[in-house]
């Protein structure tokens, strides 16, 4: 605790001593936060919220056959896995926390599901980092195989085990309670108010995560006693956007700027695992195991981008 008082009133120093590296760099994180998290993952916030909703599942579950109720727990943690690799993170992160919230699943399969479906998102990777900063837009389905595959495999099979060896915390199946009949078009407003202020909330978070970020990156970015090339990737761990254009600006061929980018977007950067831990912050998952799965992820990617990288040679 006193060493993040401590950390805390230096960086308060640092941005008063050098307003104008904290205004751009709080520029620099509004402006990734307005242009890019804003219109991509709001909307899938809300939608993710209207489907999640109690007002919704529980009409639904009313209504299809006791077989399927039954389930329901596999379909959600399904919609979860297709949701997270699909939108890209912190969707995952965000609808493991609302299925966690609302009983549906157990701490260990939500555990699981935050591990390795928190990922960075396809159209990112394809639209970003492949065909603006690198311009090769046909590595699309091989850099896709090398970060997406070994978490999904692995997401699975861990489900799998799991989900054949009921846990003493299995949650009972999602209960259908018969309420006061309101009216269904105030019904379905108050659903979507609630959606939408949810998915601000959280997004509003994220931007702040963001505008922090983006100051100390352009703090480091500032550093000259440090390589270019090792700054662009201190700058990636940090940040996954602001490193993917520094390491994309660097000087030296694509196939390095490749190799040093997969790590990178497999990690996802420390900005992203700080917004994942304020979105987890209603549950018992632990932050230092998710850490600790994207750590290896990184490895495993980074080998498999090699290989690919001598495979070309």
């Amino acid at each position: 605790m006193k060493c993040g008082i401590i950390i805390i009133i230096i960086g308060v120093i640092i941005a008063i001593c050098h307003p104008q590296l904290t205004l751009q760099g709080a520029i620099n994180g509004l402006n990734i936060w307005f242009f890019q998290l804003l219109p991509t993952l709001l909307p899938f916030m809300i939608v993710s919220n209207i489907l999640l909703s109690k007002d919704i599942t529980r009409p639904l579950l009313g209504a299809v056959s006791p077989w399927l109720q039954k389930r329901m727990r596999f379909l959600c943690i399904l919609f979860n896995l297709f949701a997270g690799f699909t939108f890209g993170l912190p969707i995952g992160a965000k609808i493991t926390q609302n299925l966690l919230d609302d009983h549906v699943i157990t701490e260990k399969q939500g555990q699981i599901l935050l591990n390795n479906c928190n990922v960075i998102g396809p159209s990112f990777v394809g639209g970003f980092f492949l065909t603006n900063k690198l311009q090769h837009p046909e590595w699309l389905g091989i850099t896709f195989a090398i970060l997406y595959l070994p978490q999904l495999c692995c997401c699975v099979l861990s489900l799998l085990r799991i989900l054949r060896t009921p846990a003493d915390d299995e949650p009972n199946s999602p209960a259908i309670h018969m309420k006061k009949a309101t009216p269904r078009l105030k019904n379905c407003f108050q659903i979507l108010d609630v959606a939408i202020m949810n998915g601000f909330e959280t997004i509003t978070i994220l931007g702040g995560y963001l505008i922090m970020f983006g100051i100390l990156c352009m703090y480091i970015k500032e550093l000259s006693i440090i390589p270019c090339w090792l700054n662009a990737c201190l700058i990636a761990i940090l940040e996954i956007t602001s490193g993917i254009h520094e390491i994309a600006a660097l000087a030296i061929p694509t196939n390095a700027k490749y190799l040093l980018s997969i790590p990178m977007l497999s990690f996802g950067g420390l900005c992203t695992a700080m917004q994942t831990r304020s979105i987890m912050r209603t549950t018992s998952l632990s932050i230092p195991k998710y850490l600790r799965h994207k750590i290896i992820y990184a490895g495993i990617s980074a080998a498999c981008a090699l290989l690919f990288y001598t495979t070309l040679c």
